[in-house]
């Protein structure tokens, strides 16, 4: 047996194949942690308007997330007379700024309005990306903060795009908000591993493509999280409220099929509008700015009523 062994470790073809294919996985497995480390760094970038452009009172707020990380949210509070407020949550490499304009005329509706800095963006506490998964004690503590400090008594989420994936992830798990305003939110996160990858890394699209198996393993590894794991399309079945969800038919970064995935599951009575013509990623406030606050005036009125 033993003579057998050794004549089978000198068989050099053999154990070519087999160093082969070591230095191949090594590589593989690698170059998939190397991309997965560079792909969870935030990119900061800070606020370059506020509210007081558009006419809004505001004030500097800051809370800690609902989680044993202890981190320092950032933000500002633009009050209205009504107890009900509406929080918004940014996409990724986002800040509390996105999209002032659009906050501007939810107060102006009467609604107050906390915007703030997720972890890891803008000047709230370093952290890496945590995908919507690691940010929804964020939002927790954004409701925490609102009804001990301000006194609210009512929560709705507008979420864009990535914030449109963790208002959903928030609403599945705490009964307190009572609506969610989402647009451009994706569905499943690994589809987009080879357009997304290129951002943030000096990886081009078809290798990170190829290492995608081994980008969710990393992931998994380095970060807690599995890719795989996160379904919004599932998640959205816990909710027992209509949603209101928009998403450009044009849009390449996430492509449309992502919100129809989320439709499909979406609770009875939800508003699911397709804009055309939009120019971009998330960009229908720009393009159909009256149909946008229409859709989200109506919306709000019918759940805080």
């Amino acid at each position: 047996m033993i003579k057998s062994i050794l004549i089978r470790l000198n068989n050099k073809p053999t154990y070519i194949s087999l160093l082969t294919l070591f230095i191949v996985t090594l590589i593989y497995f690698g170059l998939s942690m190397y991309i997965t480390s560079l792909a969870y760094k935030t990119i900061i970038n800070s606020p370059e308007d506020n509210p007081k452009q558009y006419g809004l009172e505001f004030e500097e707020i800051e809370f800690v997330s609902a989680d044993s990380s202890g981190l320092i949210l950032r933000g500002w509070w633009i009050p209205a007379k009504s107890t009900n407020a509406i929080i918004y949550l940014h996409g990724i490499d986002g800040h509390r700024a996105g999209h002032t304009e659009v906050l501007a005329s939810f107060q102006k509706m009467g609604y107050s309005v906390l915007t703030f800095d997720l972890r890891g963006h803008g000047v709230s506490d370093p952290s890496t990306v945590g995908l919507g998964v690691k940010e929804v004690p964020d939002v927790i503590g954004a409701i925490n903060f609102l009804q001990q400090e301000k006194n609210i008594k009512q929560v709705a989420l507008y979420g864009v795009s990535y914030g449109a994936v963790l208002s959903i992830l928030a609403a599945s798990e705490d009964d307190r908000i009572k609506g969610i305003f989402i647009d451009s939110p994706y569905n499943k996160l690994t589809d987009l591993i080879s357009s997304e990858v290129p951002k943030r890394t000096p990886i081009p699209s078809f290798v990170a493509n190829l290492l995608s198996k081994g980008i969710n393993l990393s992931s998994i590894i380095l970060q807690g999280i599995n890719l795989e794991s996160i379904k919004p399309a599932e998640s959205i079945k816990n909710l027992n409220y209509p949603v209101l969800m928009v998403h450009c038919m044009d849009d390449e970064r996430i492509p449309i099929y992502h919100s129809d995935e989320i439709n499909k599951n979406s609770p009875q009575d939800t508003l699911y509008h397709k804009f055309e013509n939009c120019k971009g990623h998330s960009e229908s406030w720009k393009v159909h700015e009256t149909y946008y606050l229409g859709f989200a005036e109506t919306y709000f009125q019918r759940i805080f009523n």
